[in-house]
């Protein structure tokens, strides 16, 4: 974990995207100009029903994925995650490079 602290597997994955965001900001800065690749990251929605949750407690694990899908609206199926991915590599009217799809 970024500040070292016990292990939270949710704070593991807010550090792990923050440091993908700062990570695609340096290669844009640092290289898109000069050979013209497009760097971008992807928040592709809450993809609830995988194996993240398991360091949770069991009531929570339970609830979160009806809560996204019916209270927060921001639930997305593997599948559409996975289609979110490929516009975002494929569409050219998502070509700008440096930043951060949501």
């Amino acid at each position: 974990m970024i500040n070292e602290g016990e292990f939270d597997g949710s704070k593991v994955y807010k550090d792990s995207k923050v440091c993908n965001m700062l990570t695609m900001q340096e290669f844009h800065r640092s290289y898109h100009e000069e050979i013209g690749v497009t760097f971008a990251s992807l928040y592709p929605g809450c993809i609830a029903e995988t194996g993240w949750l398991r360091e949770h407690v069991p009531l929570f694990i339970l609830l979160f994925p009806p809560f996204q899908k019916y209270i927060t609206k921001g639930y997305v199926s593997e599948e559409e995650a996975g289609k979110r991915l490929a516009q975002v590599v494929s569409e050219p009217y998502l070509t700008k490079s440096g930043v951060y799809w949501s």
